[in-house]
């Protein structure tokens, strides 16, 4: 496997106007995401709409993905569940039948230690021998970790590769957990690369934006890579857009999903409720956005969004 890093989108799920999951948008999403030249595919992360998925549901998400893919990129699975017995067998799975990487979600519900949360970790990553990802999501989880206690486990979990900081600033965090680890433990952010210029500077591994995005994504990574200002001038040309679907979770997955069919590359922007709901104010300053980086959001003129016969039913 590739080591894991550069730019690895979070896959959305897309759904029919019924609500229904929609296998073959799905599949065309994680093609046209490849051929958009991005480093990894990652699914079940809070883009995903993961807590309004049934068991069953992801699990023929996962087999899809792992097919789909088919070696070509690294897959990562999101382990999200609470209980510590069933994230064990949820990484289990997710590794028997094909991810090449996990990302475990720290258990937050009803507010459980420090201890207890890092022993969760311990318990899935031990279940596996694939490399293994923490996504550090303070603010949706409500709980602060320490880059020590990271270390810590990092020095117990071989397989502990990659923390994925979900947190505004990151910069500290990724700097802590280098000089901390020596460089044994590296970082991934989320939060759509709001300050991608100065973590890639910090040694920051990878960023994990939406698929929407991913062509415009490998292009900035591509010019960060290289050095010099003409990648800081991208990145301020995507920040009008990135900040706006920021403005809250459910709003970024509503509007991923508008740009996702914009592209042509999943037929319906249905969310399953609760879920944000854009005005017109905010359709149209979205297309705005869109409109000023058509070379990279472009509307598909040869691939529209594709009706599928359970639509047409």
């Amino acid at each position: 496997m590739k080591e894991l890093g550069g730019i690895i989108p979070v896959l959305a799920t897309p759904f029919t106007e019924r609500g229904e999951v929609d296998r073959e948008s799905f599949a065309h999403l994680v093609e046209a995401s490849i051929q958009d030249g991005v480093h990894g595919l990652a699914m079940f992360g809070l883009g995903s709409e993961y807590y309004k998925l049934t068991d069953a549901e992801r699990a023929s998400l996962t087999e899809l993905l792992v097919r789909q893919a088919n070696h070509r990129v690294p897959v990562i699975i999101s382990i999200t569940h609470h209980a510590g017995e069933v994230a064990v067998q949820q990484a289990r799975q997710a590794a028997a039948e094909g991810a090449d990487a996990l990302m475990v979600l720290p258990p937050f519900f009803l507010n459980p230690s420090v201890e207890a949360i890092l022993h969760h970790i311990e318990a899935a990553a031990r279940a596996v021998k694939v490399p293994v990802i923490v996504q550090y999501a303070p603010l949706q989880t409500g709980k602060m970790i320490s880059p020590e206690a990271f270390v810590n486990l990092r020095r117990a979990l071989p397989n502990l590769t990659h923390i994925k900081i979900d947190l505004v600033p990151s910069g500290g965090m990724i700097t802590a957990l280098r000089q901390a680890s020596g460089g044994s433990l590296k970082s991934l952010v989320g939060y759509m690369g709001l300050h991608l210029p100065e973590d890639v500077a910090r040694g920051v591994a990878g960023c994990m934006p939406t698929a929407s995005l991913g062509r415009a994504f490998v292009h900035l990574w591509d010019l960060l890579e290289r050095g010099g200002e003409q990648s800081r001038a991208f990145h301020q040309r995507l920040l009008p857009l990135l900040n706006f679907m920021m403005q809250s979770v459910e709003m970024l997955i509503a509007c991923e999903k508008l740009l996702l069919v914009k592209r042509g590359m999943i037929s319906a922007a249905y969310c399953r409720e609760p879920t944000f709901h854009p005005d017109r104010f905010h359709l149209a300053e979205l297309d705005r956005h869109a409109e000023d980086l058509a070379e990279w959001v472009p509307s598909s003129l040869t691939n529209q969004p594709r009706e599928t016969a359970r639509d047409r039913r």
